[in-house]
């Protein structure tokens, strides 16, 4: 996938939207207390995504039989569900890595005494969590149509006769 292409992704632009309109009504400054609460939730919420999600993965990349695999490649199929899957775990694995470090550094920020952030950086944390839960969302659709092609390669491999 080319990045004009991942850029102009319907899950990349939405989260794009969503953060322009998260930087027009909130206001400059942020409370701390509300912010960390928010990393934390995301934290929580983007870690089982991951773990899932690269399980997923891991059950796709191995399920596929040699014969499988080159009858979803003829199309390029197969390279397009598996980078659609690395890219979304990525982009997941970015989006955690985010809430931690937010999260870690709104904590000792709260602890030294500063009450509040600048919008940027919570906006940033919205964009990269909508952004991966968009694309894991996409991707799940993708591991639907690969469910799809494998009932269309049994039947053909059954009339066959193989």
């Amino acid at each position: 996938m080319k990045l004009k292409q991942l850029l102009l992704s319907w899950d990349f632009v939405v989260s794009f939207i969503i953060a322009v309109i998260l930087y027009l009504f909130l206001p400059i400054k942020i409370s701390n207390l509300f912010t960390q609460d928010l990393y934390e939730i995301g934290i929580s919420v983007l870690s089982i995504i991951f773990s899932v999600f690269f399980a997923s993965l891991a059950i796709i990349i191995s399920s596929g039989d040699d014969g499988f695999t080159s009858f979803l490649e003829k199309e390029g199929d197969y390279t397009v569900i598996i980078h659609s899957f690395t890219i979304s775990l990525c982009i997941i694995f970015i989006a955690l890595i985010y809430s931690l470090f937010a999260y870690g550094i709104t904590s000792y920020r709260i602890n030294s005494g500063v009450c509040v952030q600048n919008r940027i950086f919570f906006i940033f944390f919205s964009f990269l969590s909508l952004y991966g839960m968009f694309a894991v969302g996409q991707s799940t659709y993708d591991s639907i149509k690969y469910t799809k092609f494998r009932s269309v390669f049994t039947k053909t491999q059954k009339d066959r006769g193989e």
